[in-house]
């Protein structure tokens, strides 16, 4: 009987340590990790160490490098030009023609319309007069009022057909202007001319030929261009980037451009905010005019932080943690506490310090 009990309590030890050792009885868990862990628990994996430095959220607007505030005339190359109006040199303002084209119907003469409109000016003015004359002298023969007013109807209705004759001519000059307007390009901005083709002019056409010998209408000719003098600048469309609402005038912005970078101020040319330039105070020797480049709008810097790569922390619910191996070899997670989140780091504001080393999944 004895036998028996001692048989009995010993097999009931054995079925205990039997189901504890498969994990079958509850164990105490931490961010319930065990299963995570047990990945590392293999002969190969990589390590990190906690580093100090800075992080950045930034958010890149493309823009594009301008030597200066330059105006570029490209004509397209099945249009004619009549006449380039300056040269290289010139000082223009805004406003001022600097290329004329030729028109595809015959051109009215505007100078031959404003002598009309000066002659029936004229007319008018001396028919009033005669008006003024027959009436006085009618009233010194006769002085008749039926005749006076005879001689007034007359010369009025003689004065509102040159009057209407008048406004005809001055219709004529308006449609005549605005066409030739349609055929004249001028400067937007005041400056220096930098470029002039003179050559460009009076050949019958400027065609360059596309496919199948027709012209190629999407071939521009540049014929002139006009420089403000202005300090070379980079410039973005508004809406090129969500983010340039947020920029405020004198604003300080990097500007990264063949991989190089530039210190630059924010500065909106027109008051509809339609445009930005992040502006340059010297000129420099290494990039040229229409090279790409991206600003950097800093949503939000951290400097002289403790970081580590992102992928070396884990988020358990609504905690973090990493895992180590501890003197012993194993492998084992602890709870961190982060900051900001960039460039594919994220901040460690708790819980490790500077060098300790992390296992990265």
């Amino acid at each position: 009987m004895y036998i028996k009990k001692m048989l009995t309590i010993f097999l009931t030890v054995l079925i205990v340590l039997f189901i504890s050792a498969c994990g079958l009885m509850p164990e105490e868990e931490v961010f319930r990790t065990t299963t995570i862990v047990k990945e590392y628990e293999g002969t190969e994996f990589n390590m990190t160490t906690v580093k100090r430095g800075d992080i950045r959220d930034y958010r890149n607007i493309p823009c594009e490098f301008n030597q200066s505030n330059i105006e570029n005339i490209n004509i397209p190359s099945w249009l004619t030009i009549k006449k380039v109006c300056v040269k290289e040199g010139d000082k223009v303002k805004a406003g001022d023609i600097l290329v004329e084209l030729e028109s595809e119907e015959e051109g009215v003469d505007i100078e031959e319309i404003k002598y009309e409109i000066a002659r029936q000016k004229k007319i008018i003015s001396q028919a009033r007069r005669m008006c003024e004359l027959e009436v006085k002298k009618q009233k010194l023969i006769l002085n008749e009022e039926v005749s006076i007013k005879a001689i007034k109807e007359n010369y009025d209705a003689q004065i509102s057909s040159y009057e209407n004759e008048l406004l005809s001519l001055k219709q004529k000059l308006d449609d005549a202007v605005q066409e030739q307007n349609e055929y004249l390009i001028r400067a937007s901005i005041s400056g220096t001319v930098t470029y002039a083709d003179a050559s460009a002019a009076g050949a019958k056409k400027m065609n360059i030929a596309g496919p199948n010998g027709r012209p190629d209408m999407k071939q521009d000719v540049n014929v002139v261009s006009v420089s403000d003098g202005g300090m070379p600048f980079f410039s973005a469309a508004i809406d090129s980037s969500e983010y340039i609402d947020y920029l405020s005038e004198g604003q300080e912005i990097k500007v990264t451009c063949l991989d190089r970078e530039y210190n630059t101020k924010v500065h909106f040319p027109k008051d509809n905010k339609s445009e930005v330039y992040f502006t340059l105070d010297y000129v420099p020797d290494d990039i040229y005019d229409g090279n790409i480049a991206n600003a950097e709008y800093v949503i939000e810097e951290h400097k002289n932080v403790l970081y580590l790569p992102d992928i070396s922390v884990n988020k358990m619910g609504d905690s973090y943690v990493v895992y180590y191996e501890d003197e012993n070899g194993l492998k084992n997670a602890k709870e961190v506490t982060i900051g900001l989140k960039a460039e594919n780091k994220i901040e460690i504001t708790g819980g490790l310090e500077f060098g300790d080393a992390v296992i990265v999944r």
